[in-house]
């Protein structure tokens, strides 16, 4: 039997599976991820970490004598994306500036005002966040990083990659968020990194998901414990592998993405124009997809969590929140503790009174992360039209997915092992390029839509009190 390995790589763990020809996951493994916080609010990651993930994943399953690790016929990964990883000459790399880095915001303001027209070539404008922009903040404030780099690469997969290979690339999805590539072109757009005294050399290849990236090494094998020569591809930025992890491969196709973070997105076949929206590459080549990040997702609900329950009891915390559904609740909470958008304050609960439980909050705090994903959705996405996938560790909340339903106003479904969707989204390069499938269409068609889902449908006696709630909601969320 033939198989093949996905990795994915997330900000708090790294996720993987194997899988034969038929879809099925035999192996599957994880392992926990730290966040270094700077004194300024720099947020990163050693790089190191996850390379020691994946040889810990890969030790376990080997351990388990399960199946034959040599009968691997491909590697793929999708992992986070907006990074700045600079791999030095000497080939050492201690330091990943993460995607929820904003150190960059005068180097970002620079970039839009030299090139005031670099939303229509690139996609997207420039962020705090955005590589280009740490890349000239780099260059300018920390020298010695920046030229002691022999090649910078974005999505924390591209750093595995490196390990697995030596080959230094990146795939069009990763490329878009960088503020760098020609969205339409798919290529680096030298007019605008050049002038900036960006070195065009150190950027990697960027070659399509399905690619060859390399094979993996003698040096990678003998870690691993994989054999060595097994091909290992590109993969997708995480957004890309969750989309198709979510069966979005035709235009419309919205979905919701909730992990720590999360996003809502939909396949568009042009440009997407909303000031708050990400437009990248799509896996298929004729389509794109537009994002709204949402920085508040899953790490609210753990939160809740961790503040309202003893020793992390999710279940209790679930009960919580049921018990206060029996009753009259109008507490209401902006979920804004990481930050949102352009936002200056942070979240709050609003109309506590003496008489407000810990119920009651538990509630507060489902509903109104509920209230600020529909906020998304109303604005990316169809009103009022079709069903929503959601994907991520957290859709594992049926509390949430309900409320969510009754929020929206839509049927929500929630496919089985939905929190690997990413890592079985990345599958798709793999079994094209092994020729287990024809293209990501028939991908998502034989291999995702089969897949059995739970369904939640929306409560319609709980529509008339979401609807006041929510304008309530909307009223507090616009005072910034």
């Amino acid at each position: 039997m033939d198989y093949i390995i996905s990795f994915d790589i997330g900000t708090t763990e790294i996720k993987g599976i194997m899988v034969n020809k038929y879809g099925e996951i035999l192996l599957e493994g994880s392992t926990p991820l730290k966040m270094i916080y700077g004194q300024n609010g720099e947020k990163e990651q050693n790089p190191e970490s996850w390379w020691e993930g994946i040889i810990e994943i890969v030790a376990c399953w080997k351990r388990k004598e399960i199946i034959n690790l040599y009968d691997v016929k491909a590697i793929t990964l999708s992992g986070q994306m907006e990074n700045v990883i600079p791999i030095s000459y000497n080939n050492k790399c201690e330091r990943a500036i993460l995607y929820s880095d904003t150190r960059a915001k005068e180097e970002a303001e620079y970039i839009n005002h030299s090139y005031k027209d670099i939303g229509e070539v690139i996609g997207n404008y420039v962020r705090s966040s955005t590589p280009f922009a740490k890349l000239l903040w780099l260059k300018n404030k920390d020298r010695d990083a920046y030229h002691s780099a022999k090649s910078f690469v974005f999505s924390a997969k591209d750093y595995i990659i490196y390990k697995l290979t030596s080959s230094f690339v990146t795939d069009p999805i990763t490329g878009a968020t960088t503020g760098m590539m020609n969205l339409n072109k798919r290529i680096w757009e030298e007019d605008i990194i050049v002038p900036m005294g960006i070195d065009i050399e150190k950027l990697p290849e960027i070659l399509q998901p399905e690619e060859k990236a390399g094979r993996l090494s003698a040096n990678a094998a003998e870690i691993t414990g994989l054999q060595e020569g097994i091909p290992v591809l590109c993969g997708s930025g995480d957004a890309g592998a969750s989309t198709i992890g979510a069966g979005a491969v035709a235009e419309g196709q919205g979905y919701l993405h909730l992990g720590t973070t999360g996003w809502v997105a939909i396949p568009a076949k042009k440009f997407v124009s909303h000031s708050s929206a990400f437009t990248l590459a799509h896996l298929p080549k004729h389509l794109l997809i537009a994002v709204i990040p949402l920085l508040n997702g899953g790490n609210i609900y753990e939160w809740g969590v961790q503040t309202f329950t003893d020793s992390e009891d999710y279940e209790g915390f679930e009960r919580m929140v049921k018990e206060s559904l029996s009753k009259k609740n109008d507490v209401l909470f902006l979920p804004y503790l990481y930050g949102e958008r352009d936002r200056k304050e942070g979240g709050a609960f609003i109309s506590i009174t003496a008489k407000t439980t810990k119920e009651d909050f538990t509630r507060a705090i489902v509903e109104g992360l509920c209230y600020s994903i529909k906020q998304i959705c109303d604005e990316l996405l169809s009103p009022k039209e079709g069903d929503i996938t959601i994907i991520g560790g957290t859709s594992r909340s049926t509390v949430l997915c309900q409320c969510l339903a009754d929020v929206l106003g839509r049927q929500i479904n929630v496919p089985k092992n939905s929190h690997v969707l990413t890592s079985y989204g990345a599958l798709a390069p793999a079994f094209i390029a092994l020729g287990w499938s024809q293209s990501y269409n028939h991908f998502v068609r034989d291999y995702i839509n089969k897949k059995k889902h739970v369904h939640f449908k929306p409560d319609m006696s709980k529509r008339e009190y979401h609807i006041e709630q929510y304008k309530r909601y909307i009223k507090y969320a616009k005072r910034k």
